[in-house]
């Protein structure tokens, strides 16, 4: 006697479905689910109840083929082990939901390889285009394609002057604002001044890294407050997160105990930086000021809370999503290169700037 067949998985609710409970056409429903105007508003509050009924879900496969648009984009980001892009993630989520757009997340904390995989646009194209902040692509790479093979925007900062067909760029001026950051610490009376952050890796050495910018924007101010290049003091370390800048600056303190300063490449160097002056005993801003970068979520509730650059992480956002639009509905131009503001916050970790008095 064979055994009775076993039922198959439930057929998922079809746009049929959704029109029969809500007594419309196929068409009116699709109109619906794709946010068309055009729709009556009592007809689109009773189809958007019989989708919730049914459980009905489009299928982003179909409606790419049929629309030629998914609604998804791709935001590759190098780990969300830092902070400054842990949060950045999020502002991309918000503001795209706002669009109506889904934000499909990829890390590529593999390393160069995985960053190429992305570049070249995964072995399948995913989505309706790519937001990408690459860090370890040789520069000369950009140079060589004619063309992403999808549209793409690039964030960050390393990458050369020279880009392909069919991308944009939104970037932060590293260098002015980290000289920026060193003449709030300057204006303050400090004058001797590190700065932790090099990373001796070919990749972080690159002429368009964030480590290199940020350097260079220290000195810059060092040379315009006329000090030489014999004043600068620039620590380096293996990466940028917290236990990075501790060790920054335990080496730091072993060849410069006379420090009154420290210009950190970003706020995960700079909460551990301030974690291991703590524990040599040395009062942070008293005896050293300490600026980060980035305006993490941590730094207003570090201790003491973290004087910092500030890009605006909004508008990055907003601008990086709407060229991402306009190349995805079909703008061809060259390549545009947008550059983002940034503000100085200050905190707690920086003395004030003694008010100037007019003559």
């Amino acid at each position: 006697m064979s055994e009775p067949s076993r039922p198959g998985p439930p057929r998922p609710p079809t746009l049929r479905d959704v029109a029969e409970l809500a007594g419309v056409s196929i068409k009116t429903v699709s109109n619906v689910v794709n946010d068309y105007p055009h729709v009556r508003a009592s007809t689109r509050e009773r189809v958007k109840e019989a989708v919730l009924t049914v459980g009905y879900r489009p299928q982003a496969a179909a409606q790419q083929l049929r629309t030629g648009a998914s609604r998804m984009i791709t935001l590759a980001l190098p780990s969300l082990k830092f902070t400054y892009f842990s949060d950045l993630a999020q502002d991309f989520i918000d503001e795209a939901q706002l669009r109506g757009q889904t934000v499909m997340l990829h890390s590529t904390s593999a390393g160069r390889d995985e960053e190429r995989n992305v570049l070249n646009g995964f072995k399948r194209i995913i989505g309706d285009g790519l937001i990408f902040n690459p860090l370890h692509l040789e520069e000369d790479l950009f140079e060589r394609m004619e063309r992403t093979p999808q549209p793409t925007v690039f964030i960050g900062e390393h990458l050369p002057e020279t880009l392909p067909s069919g991308c944009d760029y939104v970037k932060i001026d590293n260098a002015a604002a980290s000289r920026d950051a060193t003449a709030h610490l300057l204006a303050g009376g400090r004058r001797r001044i590190a700065f932790i952050g090099a990373i001796e890796s070919p990749q972080g050495k690159q002429p368009h890294s964030s480590g290199t910018l940020r350097r260079d924007g220290y000195l810059t101010a060092l040379e315009e407050h006329g000090l030489g290049a014999e004043a600068a003091i620039v620590q380096a370390v293996e990466d940028w997160h917290r236990h990075d800048g501790a060790e920054g600056a335990e080496q730091l303190l072993q060849r410069h105990r006379d420090i009154d300063g420290i210009v950190c490449a970003n706020d995960d160097l700079a909460i551990g930086v301030m974690a291991r002056l703590r524990q040599h005993g040395i009062t942070v801003p008293d005896d050293v000021a300490v600026i980060g970068y980035d305006d993490t979520l941590d730094a207003p509730y570090s201790s003491p809370p973290l004087t910092t650059i500030s890009p605006d992480k909004t508008v990055l956002a907003s601008t990086a999503l709407d060229l991402l639009a306009e190349r995805i509905q079909g703008h061809d131009g060259p390549p545009r290169v947008m550059e983002i503001p940034y503000t100085l916050k200050v905190r707690d970790s920086t003395p004030a700037v003694p008010e100037r008095k007019g003559s």
